[in-house]
């Protein structure tokens, strides 16, 4: 959950012509993380100590004996998934031995919601479908209900614009300096990216394209308000197809 979470509310760009972009994308902004809530089902099964997350792309199934299972296709090379109770769950995520995603799930006890806590980010989810007899409560559907977020520090993007180059940076450690030509360029300090390609596409929209080894992850449009207040942000996960819509305030 976290790194879908991560790759649609952390990961986006910016521009439009260089007076505007001056004038109005540079400076930090702050994600509105209520306006940001993930519409896509999480469908999840766990029985007899085997974990599938069908809902995944691609799925995934693994043993969940808390030790590292490899997988394919994913931002990460391994998970390892504990069950702590029947209504608790901990699922790690590595890659190349260093953890990128540290999640704790846990079921409330009338099993109409399950949270998901990560690092300063919790997702409370509701059921839509229940678990099947003999399975673990985890089991079954959940649809996003509702973000929380504990720091600042995980909402705030810093832009600006040199000639016709943008950077980017977060507290959290993401940055990049791209050209407006649609080049491909370095993108750093996530595990989901290492590339990033801006285009211009009008007056006040731009287009980003986030790549992880090349292949596209996130294609996102964001287009700047009128009053260069807000942006409006909306990601398109290039795996699943799914969109998610958020805005950002200036700070």
């Amino acid at each position: 959950m976290r790194n879908r979470l991560a790759a649609w509310l952390l990961i986006f760009l910016l521009t439009t012509t260089a007076s505007m972009a001056q004038e109005g994308f540079n400076g930090t902004w702050k994600v509105d993380y209520q306006s940001a809530m993930p519409t896509k089902v999480n469908i999840w099964h766990l029985k007899d100590l085997m974990y599938r997350c069908t809902s995944c792309t691609p799925p995934i199934a693994v043993k969940a004996d808390g030790k590292d299972q490899r997988v394919t296709g994913q931002p990460y090379d391994t998970i390892s998934v504990e069950v702590l109770d029947q209504r608790t769950v901990v699922e790690i995520e590595k890659k190349n031995g260093e953890v990128v995603s540290s999640e704790k799930l846990t079921v409330s006890e009338d099993g109409k919601t399950v949270t998901d806590a990560f690092g300063n980010w919790k997702v409370t989810m509701t059921r839509v479908d229940k678990a099947a007899t003999g399975e673990h409560q985890l089991s079954g559907a959940w649809r996003p209900a509702r973000i929380e977020s504990i720091s600042d520090r995980e909402l705030l993007v810093t832009y600006k614009l040199e000639g016709i180059s943008l950077s980017m940076s977060r507290p959290t450690g993401q940055s990049y300096t791209a050209k407006l030509d649609g080049s491909d360029a370095p993108y750093k300090g996530d595990p989901d990216t290492n590339g990033v390609a801006l285009k211009r596409v009008g007056k006040d929209i731009v287009e980003e394209t986030t790549k992880l080894n090349g292949k596209v992850v996130n294609v996102t449009r964001l287009t700047l308000a009128a009053d260069g207040k807000s942006m409006k942000v909306v990601v398109k996960d290039a795996q699943d197809g799914s969109t998610n819509e958020f805005t950002m305030q200036k700070q």
